[in-house]
């Protein structure tokens, strides 16, 4: 049985270096946010045009994958790493060393390049060893990784800004980002077993060998392109789209912290600033232990019910409070508390609303990824890579216009429009849960192919 090559401790390796190296790129995207008028001043330019590099960051992270997906799934997942990791480590030190903006823009994008891998192959990488009665749990701990480093990195940024002398703690924390690059990359070469079931590789080699053609390395250009078809299923498309919304809400709070809750609170210290950004980080951490616990729970009920028959959609049952109550009115709440409320319990309140808004947002955005893995078994890889695209593009946009939108019409209307794309996000679950294996399995039949 596939899912039975590793051992119960091997796999929980597995998930752990897979969920460390897909922080890289969260992690690297938040590192500028508390160290924006810092970086301005370094560079001789406005905080908004840091605050696009940001953006631009973002749009790499988000496209990069579509061409990391699909050599994962022919030459198998720890190539893939191996190639992409090194990349981010010269990117990191690149904009270390940055003098210019545009120096800046492009090390940026580099470092992108490489952290996005981890972000679409590493729930590939999950979904290879892990049953989908076992797959939510082990996802809920990869993406609460990888989404506290949203949150962990400007408390990092924000002390090194802070205490590192002449300006320099930006670019420390470039060089810290490379260190945790490397020390991904060696944990991977020694710890990391190839994961995927089939490779391309191997039936290619096999027959150029029948062939008679030299076989010690086989090279094949694969279309980037091709996993965004994979937005032809509408339960693909929908998905995506719910990931996108929601994951905005959590950018329109992010992104303006420093410009919102500093003065409304008389917060200055950047160090202090950044530690605010662990609110969401908590709400992530438990968001998604009670993600995976609920999601494995709701198909464990399911196959009950159908008699031993996995229906993907079941799983989406698991968002729907969360979908539907916490994210949206936390949001909402939040936009409120900080507009009209002042003092400390304003600043309480506003906390407690912010994890909340991370819990919510890991109830869906786990379950989200861990059904899409199994609804597109066969292409998982390429099914993340579509969905992060779609998503990271989405939040490129909320971080170049939500700080822009805020001073122009206040903290509570701008959470307010995040609450109704929160809530058009539920509807679409509440979609897919109905039609969604319809939809699968009409493209099945046109295609002549399974995807389970």
């Amino acid at each position: 049985d596939v899912y039975d090559r590793f051992s119960k401790r091997r796999k929980y390796m597995i998930v752990g270096i897979v969920a460390y190296s897909a922080l890289l790129g969260p992690f690297a995207s938040s590192s500028f946010l508390p160290s924006i008028p810092t970086i301005a001043d370094d560079l001789h330019c406005s905080g908004a045009v840091v605050n696009y590099t940001v953006a631009i960051y973002l749009v790499t992270i988000g496209v990069a994958p579509l061409a990391w997906a699909p050599y994962a799934r022919f030459y198998g997942r720890k190539l893939v790493y191996l190639v992409s990791l090194p990349l981010f480590c010269v990117g990191s030190l690149g904009v270390a060393l940055s003098g210019s903006l545009v120096g800046l823009i492009v090390t940026r994008i580099l470092q992108g390049i490489g952290a996005s891998s981890v972000l679409s192959v590493g729930a590939g990488s999950i979904g290879d060893i892990y049953r989908p009665t076992e797959r939510g749990r082990a996802m809920g701990l990869m993406y609460g990784g990888a989404l506290f480093g949203p949150a962990l990195a400007p408390l990092v940024a924000g002390l090194l800004t802070e205490y590192v002398p002449n300006g320099y703690g930006w670019r420390a924390m470039q060089w810290l980002l490379c260190a945790m690059g490397g020390l991904a990359f060696t944990f991977i070469v020694l710890f990391l077993p190839e994961t995927a079931h089939a490779r391309g590789v191997v039936a290619e080699m096999e027959k150029r060998r029948r062939e008679g053609k030299q076989t010690r390395f086989v090279w094949v250009w694969l279309d980037p392109i091709k996993p965004v078809w994979l937005l032809r299923y509408g339960n693909v498309l929908t998905i995506s789209i719910v990931s996108s919304v929601v994951l905005e809400t959590t950018y329109a709070i992010l992104v303006p912290l420093t410009y919102t809750i500093g003065p409304r609170y008389s917060i200055t210290s950047v160090a202090i600033l950044g530690l605010l950004y662990l609110a969401p980080g908590v709400g992530n951490l438990i968001g998604s232990r009670v993600a995976g616990v609920q999601s494995d729970r709701a198909v464990k009920h399911s196959l009950k019910v159908r008699n031993g028959v996995f229906r993907p959609e079941d799983r989406l049952r698991a968002t729907l409070f969360g979908a539907g109550v916490v994210l949206p009115v936390s949001v909402l709440a939040y936009g409120i508390c900080v507009q009209f409320w002042q003092g400390a319990g304003g600043l309480a309140v506003s906390l407690i609303l912010i994890a909340a808004s991370g819990f919510g947002l890991m109830t869906i955005l786990a379950i989200c990824n861990t059904y899409l893995v199994d609804a597109m078994q066969t292409r998982s890889t390429e099914v993340i890579a579509i969905n992060n695209c779609l998503r990271y593009i989405a939040c490129a946009a909320s971080s170049a216009y939500c700080l822009p939108l805020t001073d122009a019409i206040g903290v509570a209307p701008m959470n307010a429009i995040s609450a109704v794309l929160a809530w058009i996000g539920f509807g679409l679950i509440v979609w897919t849960i109905r039609d969604g294996s319809r939809w699968r399995e009409k493209e099945e039949k046109r295609e002549g192919v399974k995807m389970m």
